[in-house]
């Protein structure tokens, strides 16, 4: 029960920005036979977005922003199994525990991850060390069941005991601390390890504290083989780095291999034109850069706009990706109507923390049109790639509809 409670403590805290709501107003859990699986469903969205884009374009670059436990089966998956049917009546046809999602993977290019580097969840140790420790440990755990020994896979603290309050207070503040960051480098290292043996790049953002900080994310990066954006107290990624970008170099990128250093830069509220949005943008010399698809939310791109983006300042072709969001819907998106509100369309689920966002059902087939003429529309602009964002709502579903009282 104590690790449940911290893994549902995490898939909150683990997931910005954090969820406004925790339930829908008279919100009554449904019977576990009318729970889907939301991990799938959200897989399901990305597989045709992906499939859909490398078919009109193989080499279009479909990357994927965290969502870590989508690339491999864990627990919640198989709760939900058991759940549905204890009797296990249709347990050979379940996957293991682990199993890497091969046919979601298939057509990615990688994935970008949030805070390798920098901030609550960092990684102390290179990520391939971290990678073959989970695994031994988990060959441990597999091997212990077996034999009838059942360990939780994130090793809980206890103690040292104290008969001072103050200070039993702060270890359990530590303890938890500890658990949380613990548990949610596990579901990182399973994902990393994953793309990883599939031969796909993984790319991060890093927001750091300070620029000594910065310097450190950047030299771990470059030992873990990582493409990483390292920027100095930017979480809302609106803020064009100075001075020049990390490996500069003249040569031409035409495939997300050959990028050696990238720029994400979504938001341009900072700048006062989409004109000078892009003239900054077009003014660097980054081998890859990340935009949305509108300057403020109502002054969208054109043709013309990305074809300057496509360029560095040498003159030699990048990559220019854009950002599509599938877990929340916006206000100020082309797609929004007058009127729409919480519940109509039925894929509207709940205000999110910002407002005029709102956490989608991305099982809805209205919505999934949506996004589908979305994507049309970013090819049709002439982008190199896509970053699916915004993939990691369906925590927030879970905690709406929990396998176990």
């Amino acid at each position: 029960m104590m690790l449940r409670t911290l893994l549902a403590a995490l898939a909150i805290l683990a997931a910005p920005p954090a969820f406004a709501l925790d339930k829908p107003r008279d919100w009554e859990p449904p019977k576990i036979d009318k729970i889907p699986n939301h991990r799938q469903q959200w897989r399901e969205v990305v597989d045709e977005i992906s499939a859909y884009a490398k078919k009109r374009k193989p080499d279009f670059v479909v990357l994927v922003h965290n969502g870590a436990e989508l690339f491999v089966k864990g627990e919640r998956e198989a709760e939900w199994e058991e759940a549905r049917d204890p009797a296990g009546k249709d347990f050979e046809k379940r996957l293991p525990l682990r199993t890497v999602m091969r046919p979601f993977i298939k057509n990615l290019d990688g994935v970008v991850l949030d805070g390798l580097y920098c901030g609550p969840f960092k990684f102390e140790k290179p990520l391939a060390e971290a990678i073959r420790e989970r695994r031994e440990l988990d060959a441990t755990l597999a091997d212990e069941r077996k034999r009838g020994i059942v360990r939780p896979p994130v090793p809980l603290d206890h103690g040292p005991f104290s008969l001072d309050p103050k200070e039993e207070i702060r270890k359990y503040e530590e303890n938890r601390r500890n658990a949380l960051r613990a548990e949610h480098q596990r579901r990182i290292v399973y994902a990393a390890g994953a793309m990883i043996d599939a031969g796909r790049r993984l790319l991060a953002i890093e927001t750091c504290a300070t620029q000594a900080e910065a310097e450190a994310a950047n030299k771990s990066a470059d030992r873990d083989r990582v493409l990483a954006f390292v920027s100095v107290d930017n979480r809302a990624l609106d803020r064009m780095p100075t001075g020049h970008p990390r490996y500069e170099n003249p040569a031409p990128v035409t495939t997300l291999g050959e990028a050696r250093n990238w720029l994400a830069l979504p938001k341009g509220d900072r700048f006062p034109t989409r004109a000078a949005w892009v003239m900054a943008i077009e003014d660097t010399n980054y081998d890859a850069v990340l935009v949305d698809v509108s300057h403020r939310g109502t002054d969208l791109l054109v043709k013309s706009d990305v074809y300057r983006m496509h360029f560095k300042k040498l003159g030699a072709p990048r990559l220019a990706l854009a950002v599509v969001p599938v877990g929340r819907a916006h206000d100020w998106r082309w797609y929004w109507q007058k009127g729409w509100t919480v519940g109509a369309p039925a894929f509207l689920r709940a205000p999110d923390e910002t407002p005029g966002t709102f956490l989608v059902d991305v099982a809805d087939k209205s919505w999934r049109e949506t996004l589908g003429k979305t994507v049309v529309g970013v090819m049709d602009l002439g982008f190199d790639g896509i970053v699916i964002d915004d993939v990691d709502t369906y925590r927030w579903f879970e905690e709406l509809m929990p396998i176990k009282d």
